[in-house]
């Protein structure tokens, strides 16, 4: 048994299942093409080796972490010009995940958790792109740099620390990330965005939480402050001013963006969304649940409203209904939706 530094490529094929599911013998002579033609011809000319083939998943080995990452990419680039791999007619998109590690080689067989890092990596990749780790951006940052978009530091799953992952996206989707190879490279700065840490984007939702509850608060003033407490108020303008003033705490929030989760998608294409700002992105999630909130707390409010109590009484018990208003929950459900967020100069 050998132990040697080793870059390794994870490839696996987007959809697999539903290429299957619609034609199972086109899509296995389709994917053994694809190792004949393209991923074994090529992994040989950057002196690699394929060293285990799973259904629609590859691992390939490379000696140098420059070629894993070139090796990747031009597998990409020859994918998305050739669209589809006969006799399929539906395209072939990879995602590929690229780790720099100590590994254990037992014959042809390889094992590690550096192994499992890059299979977690290739995970978190788009469609016909690559994840790659800080151990392989330190090899090839000088090459690639001006290719690769921090997404911040990730807890990969069943791995016991986080990993700083870096993103190559193919040219012309989304968010135009590594629309050309030739960026200038600026000092502390990517492509002119800086990413936050996640534990950074964390708090800051939590912070949108909290001034949309301020808000809620400011509001209920508002309407005690009127001649007749707001006994007169109907639902409508009850939210009509709940929005205002929701809108103007979002307004005050430092001018985040915010990228989502692949399950997010636009089209059906399988791109992610452009970029958002955050309070934008905040507010939609809102908007989903206001209908929700339109047709329980805000007649609740009316009635508390048109009681007889006063104004001190009232304004307690309109907050107890607000708690009501899970915005802890919503909190956890931004959160999960967020795949990175960042701030532009």
């Amino acid at each position: 048994m050998e132990r040697k530094l080793t870059a390794i490529v994870a490839a696996d094929v987007v959809n697999y299942s539903i290429l299957m599911g619609q034609d199972d013998v086109s899509t296995i002579k389709a994917l053994r093409t694809l190792q004949q033609d393209i991923l074994t011809p090529l992994a040989t000319s950057y002196h690699g080796r394929i060293v285990r083939v799973m259904g629609d998943g590859s691992l390939i080995v490379f000696d140098s972490a420059l070629a894993a990452v070139q090796f990747a990419i031009e597998v990409q680039h020859i994918l998305a010009e050739r669209k589809t791999i006969p006799p399929l007619t539906d395209p072939v998109v990879l995602r590929m995940g690229v780790n720099l590690c100590d590994i254990l080689q037992q014959g042809d067989e390889i094992h590690g958790d550096g192994v499992n890092v890059a299979v977690r990596l290739e995970e978190l990749a788009p469609s016909g792109g690559i994840c790659l780790s800080q151990s392989v951006y330190l090899q090839t940052k000088n090459s690639l740099g001006g290719q690769l978009l921090p997404i911040g530091e990730r807890q990969l799953k069943n791995i016991t620390d986080p990993v700083q992952v870096w993103r190559w996206q193919p040219p012309g989707v989304a968010d135009g990330v590594a629309a050309s190879s030739s960026y200038p490279k600026a000092k502390n700065h990517f492509h002119g965005r800086q990413i936050l840490d996640p534990k950074v984007t964390s708090i800051l939702i939590d912070l949108h939480m909290r001034s949309a509850r301020l808000a809620i608060s400011d509001c209920i003033d508002t309407i005690l402050a009127e001649p007749d407490n707001g006994r007169s108020m109907s639902v409508e303008e009850i939210y009509e001013l709940l929005e205002k003033h929701l809108s103007q705490a979002r307004g005050m929030l430092h001018a985040l963006s915010v990228e989502c989760e692949d399950h997010l998608k636009e089209n059906e294409t399988g791109q992610w969304q452009s970029p958002q700002p955050m309070s934008d992105f905040v507010a939609s999630v809102f908007g989903s649940i206001n209908a929700f909130f339109t047709a329980n707390l805000l007649p609740k409010f009316q009635i508390i409203l048109r009681s007889e109590i006063d104004v001190y009484a009232k304004r307690m018990q309109v907050m107890e209904v607000i708690r009501d208003f899970r915005t802890d929950d919503v909190a956890a459900k931004v959160k999960n939706m967020i795949r990175f967020a960042f701030v532009e100069p």
